[in-house]
């Protein structure tokens, strides 16, 4: 690469900087640089390109449309260069870096928690940044580098991999059934007896749908309740407080089923099923710590895959 060629470079990695950070002292921190060597990278950038590529106001620094689609297109391939580097500097194995996940609030309480300190011990060149997040948005230009979501992906042109299917439990606690009596099908929660804890579908705003599957047996239920809620543990702590039946994923309920402070209502109906998706930029030059992280996460989950393919069912979304 000749000089010209390698200042390019090096004024597209302060842009991204700049752009992740949103401030030139924070970029200058992060590249070991000073505030005005940042500021002249990237007029230089500027000049060369002939374009504005970033808004400079007392608050904050903003990409323009013009950098920010610059940004975009760059950004992967920064990553790539970068990951090269450390692993060329090192060993083709080094896994180093900061790694910004975006999460929804169930995966990271129950399989990510309890595990980060495995992770950040096996690899103590990393930096690991979980945010949780009611949807992915923009990955790219939100500074991700990969998220983990439940249920079935919208188009788009990240790259989408299952990672498994989780079964859709519908649970009540002990001192609810006392009071209420125990539903002796699903059709039952229909009824003003019973009392059901809705959740809100991010992408819609309202609650969602619930159904029960039993082979090529779909019963979608109109069910009763007083209480919507938009997080998992909030439902879940209210269902486990006696309040009234939700609907959770097979995921981390290990020790409240095996207790009974859990019951599984419906056994005999064991075919719901939601996916878990991880997303990422591109399916070329997949960065080394994106690679790891993922197969950490394949390693730890506490359910399986299922062998038999996914049924294509509105129901699938119900459960987030």
């Amino acid at each position: 690469m000749d000089e010209v060629d390698g200042r390019l470079v090096g004024g597209l990695v302060v842009l991204a900087a700049v752009a992740d950070a949103r401030s030139f002292g924070k970029a200058a921190e992060r590249l070991g640089m000073t505030q005005s060597g940042v500021s002249k990278a990237i007029a230089k950038l500027e000049a060369r390109l002939d374009a504005r590529l970033v808004h400079r106001t007392s608050r904050a620094v903003e990409l323009t449309e013009e950098g920010r689609a610059l940004y975009e297109r760059v950004a992967a391939h920064l990553a790539g260069i970068g990951e090269a580097a450390a692993e060329t500097s090192k060993s083709r194995d080094a896994v180093r870096g900061r790694l910004r996940v975006n999460v929804d609030a169930l995966f990271s309480r129950m399989v990510l928690a309890p595990k980060l300190n495995e992770f950040l011990r096996r690899n103590p060149e990393m930096e690991l940044r979980i945010e949780t997040r009611d949807r992915i948005a923009d990955l790219v230009s939100d500074g991700f580098d990969l998220a983990v979501r439940f249920g079935e992906p919208a188009p788009s042109a990240l790259i989408a991999r299952r990672l498994l299917e989780a079964r859709v439990l519908t649970v009540a606690a002990p001192a609810y059934i006392a009071r209420h009596g125990r539903p002796a099908h699903p059709r039952d929660l229909a009824s003003d007896a019973h009392q059901c804890i809705l959740a809100i579908d991010p992408s819609t705003g309202r609650p969602f749908d619930w159904e029960f599957c039993r082979g090529s047996e779909v019963v979608p239920v109109a069910v009763n309740g007083r209480l919507t809620v938009t997080e998992s543990g909030t439902k879940l702590g209210a269902c486990l407080a006696g309040f009234g039946i939700a609907q959770v994923i097979d995921l981390g309920l290990d020790d409240h089923l095996g207790s009974g402070a859990l019951i599984d209502l419906f056994p005999d109906w064991p075919d719901e099923r939601f996916p878990l998706y991880v997303y990422y930029p591109s399916r070329n030059h997949v960065p080394a710590k994106v690679r790891t992280f993922i197969d950490f996460i394949l390693d730890n989950l506490t359910a399986k895959p299922r062998a038999h393919p996914p049924r294509k069912s509105a129901g699938l979304r119900k459960a987030c």
